[in-house]
């Protein structure tokens, strides 16, 4: 049986009392206003970052790649507003 034993003079971590072990949240964690709470739903909202989510989980790190293809193909065809589409989201990824 393994057994932790620590260098003499160290406490264990397993032995500090919670109240002393520092702020339970990220020191980077800002109030923030219902402001920016409102621009973060609609950032969130919107239907290209959704896309760029979708394309991302499907594809992973490839998917800023398929994005930029599909909007090759979209031109090709002559499809402008697909095109505009994948680039805007080709950019978002990239």
């Amino acid at each position: 049986m393994l057994r932790f034993a620590p260098r003499y003079g160290m406490i264990s971590p397993v032995l500090v009392r919670p109240s002393r072990r520092g702020w339970p949240w990220a020191e980077n964690d800002n109030q923030r206003s219902s402001t920016t709470r409102v621009v973060a739903c609609e950032v969130m909202g919107d239907e290209r970052v959704q896309a760029a989510l979708r394309l991302f989980a499907a594809h992973g790190l490839a998917a800023a790649d398929r994005a930029r293809r599909a909007a090759a193909n979209a031109n090709a065809r002559g499809d402008d507003f697909d095109a505009r589409w994948w680039e805007e989201i080709s950019r978002m990824l990239g």
